[in-house]
């Protein structure tokens, strides 16, 4: 089976993630400050999730544009604010209330549907909450969301050979913890644009995996 590595800094919902019985046979842990060529070259596919040490991350950025120049894919979420993309990100508020407030009017206010990350979803499982914005994109970046200030939430590019995705968006974060239990339709779609196969199954954590005996 094809695999996705997910860098890994020892944030416990990362790992929540990649070891929940849904997603363990597709996602590979890639410890960051272990991350080399030669472990890249075992996935088929990369995601940096949000709350990773993107200082490291830039510092072995080659090896980054390297997996892309291979025709791959790569998905960024949450803060890169370390500046290792060809962008410009800003914090903004986290807004987690706007659905009690009014969930007709969504912090997003424009998203391409017609992405396959984001076909079939809902507006309240294409979005939840934001960390940020980024204010500059490439140019040859394609638009996939913008908030309600027309600043960009979510972009893709292929100019650097595969295909580069990045969100402020952080659904590996809150589906892991589980604050946010309808993410199973963001994440399997991601998982599909990824490496082409759909998880199915519930997410259930392993208490095995966290030593726990029975």
């Amino acid at each position: 089976m094809k695999k996705i590595g997910l860098i890994f800094n020892g944030v416990w919902s990362h790992y929540a993630f990649a070891k929940a019985t849904k997603y363990r046979e597709m996602y590979e842990l890639l410890y960051v400050h272990d991350l080399t060529a030669d472990k890249l070259g075992e996935v088929d596919a990369l995601v940096i999730p949000f709350q990773s040490n993107h200082k490291i991350i830039a510092e072995k950025q080659n090896l980054v544009y390297d997996f892309l120049a291979q025709g791959k894919k790569v998905f960024v979420e949450g803060d890169s604010s370390a500046n290792w993309l060809d962008a410009r990100w800003e914090d903004r508020p986290v807004n987690n209330y706007w659905w009690v407030k009014d969930p007709t009017k969504p912090p997003v206010s424009d998203t391409d549907y017609d992405h396959p990350i984001y076909r079939g979803l809902t507006p309240r499982q294409a979005f939840w909450h934001y960390h940020g914005v980024y204010t500059r994109i490439p140019g040859h970046a394609q638009v996939i969301q913008t908030n309600v200030d027309g600043e960009f939430i979510t972009w893709e590019t292929t100019h650097y050979g595969g295909h580069l995705l990045a969100t402020t968006l952080d659904p590996i974060v809150e589906h892991g913890i589980q604050q946010i239990t309808h993410l199973d339709n963001y994440c399997d779609r991601l998982t599909e644009w990824l490496i082409g196969i759909r998880p199915e199954g519930d997410f259930v954590i392993d208490q095995a995996d966290y030593g726990v005996a029975f």
